[in-house]
């Protein structure tokens, strides 16, 4: 009886430290792909990271996937995709300079509810989510700020909205995001 308490205690602790050591997917990006630039949010704090993968979207998704599984996992659309987690958005995009490479954003969600455009989000989940997830009033709230200008739209561009970074390369990003000619 002594000796079976003792094992499962041993496998008990064997499994938590395990658990303490699996990666989460922010660290992963942050040590494996290449710094690119942070974008800064509304305030001084709120910012989100991004990284260049040298691998195509799907590859890089299912990399990420692999490291840490979502919560959430948009579909693409028009070459971008969401990974979601308990409180960061991984956001992957073709990169538009780069032919099968993909720009990583890791946002948090303060980042991602106080800056991004309800739009950019559009198809890649069930309506409900996003507004589950920040409240009912997210969208008309983002959309009402939006139509003043100030809203993100990925990329490290914002329509309106001064960036803050001086991080990366000393500069901010040249503006446009997915899908716009540089």
């Amino acid at each position: 009886m002594i000796k079976r308490g003792w094992l499962c205690g041993l496998v008990s602790a064997v499994l938590l430290l395990a658990a303490c050591g699996m990666a989460q997917a922010e660290d992963y990006v942050e040590e494996n792909y290449t710094f690119v630039d942070a974008v800064a949010g509304s305030s001084s704090n709120d910012r989100a990271m991004m990284y260049r993968s040298e691998q195509s979207l799907s590859d890089t998704a299912t990399e990420l996937s692999g490291v840490q599984e979502p919560e959430q996992i948009g579909e693409v659309v028009e070459g971008r995709q969401v990974l979601v987690y308990d409180d960061e958005f991984i956001i992957l995009t073709e990169d538009p300079d780069n032919a099968g490479t993909t720009l990583v954003e890791v946002a948090g969600d303060e980042f991602v509810r106080n800056t991004y455009h309800p739009g950019f989000f559009t198809g890649m989940f069930v309506g409900s989510f996003l507004s589950n997830r920040f409240g009912n009033t997210w969208v008309s709230t983002q959309g009402n700020r939006c139509s003043r200008g100030g809203c993100y739209s990925g990329g490290g561009s914002y329509a309106s909205f001064p960036s803050t970074s001086t991080y990366g390369r000393g500069s901010n990003f040249r503006g446009g995001g997915p899908g716009v000619g540089k």
